[in-house]
């Protein structure tokens, strides 16, 4: 979310480490997508745009979390999720909360492997 007042990233001690990632418009802090399917696609998308931003991609993730508004949703949670990380899949955890706007059904967040990069002097 660029207009968030946190980063979408920090990378240190070799990892990425993302903020949480929802189907948020950044301007008006609503909800940019309807439908379950929608949010997931969007909270995907910006996983790999937040990861290729830091040099990184969906093959360096080592652990994600998961955060549901319902119950209902984690059997299309759980194949979107298979159909995204389609080779090594990262460490899940997958947890049932009240998400804080009207709407959001799903927020993620990730731990990957950053590049390596040359030490500066």
């Amino acid at each position: 979310m660029s207009g968030a007042p946190f980063p979408a990233a920090r990378v240190g001690g070799g990892l990425v480490f993302t903020s949480g990632l929802a189907a948020i418009d950044p301007d008006t802090l609503t909800v940019s997508a309807r439908s379950f399917g929608e949010q997931v696609e969007a909270v995907l998308g910006q996983l790999d745009k937040v990861l290729a931003d830091a040099g990184a991609s969906r093959a360096d993730v080592l652990a994600l979390d998961c955060f549901l508004a319902e119950r209902r949703w984690f059997s299309e949670w759980n194949a979107a999720f298979a159909a995204f990380f389609t080779t090594a899949a990262p460490a899940r955890t997958t947890t049932v909360v009240t998400l804080p706007i009207d709407g959001l059904l799903i927020e993620i967040k990730a731990i990957a492997l950053a590049p390596h990069q040359e030490e500066r002097s």
